[in-house]
């Protein structure tokens, strides 16, 4: 099988070269609405609103906590980037948890009731 996948560069990230030369048409990819704690590359690109070779830069430079899955049966073969979202998500929780109170003063800018009109206005 001589499939080859298109790059994020190309116009349609949804096509693949088939055996004969011929485009085939897979389904996108998308997420439940409960995803599990592993997602795909693409699957985690969807997820926080990036790319998928975004997400492949980040895993390489360390910054996800990511890792590669190999078919034991198949050494040497194609390895697939796979992404904790539970640790991701873990992550941002904290970092929410950590932030100075200054971060937190966004709560206090915002209102549910309705913006009164007269200020600055002379009656």
């Amino acid at each position: 099988m001589n499939t080859k996948a298109k790059t994020s560069d190309q116009s349609n990230d949804d096509e693949l070269l088939g055996e004969s030369g011929g485009i085939v048409k897979r389904k996108p990819v998308s997420l439940s609405e409960k995803p599990g704690n592993l997602l795909s590359k693409e699957g985690f690109a969807l997820y926080v609103g990036k790319t998928p070779a975004a997400i492949v830069a980040m895993a390489k430079a360390g910054k996800l906590p990511a890792f590669y899955m190999a078919d034991p049966l198949k050494p040497g073969g194609h390895a697939e980037l796979w992404i904790s979202r539970k640790e991701w998500d873990k992550f941002a929780d904290q970092l929410v948890e950590d932030a100075p109170a200054e971060w937190h003063g966004w709560k206090d800018r915002i209102s549910a009731s309705k913006p009164c009109r007269g200020r600055g206005s002379a009656a």
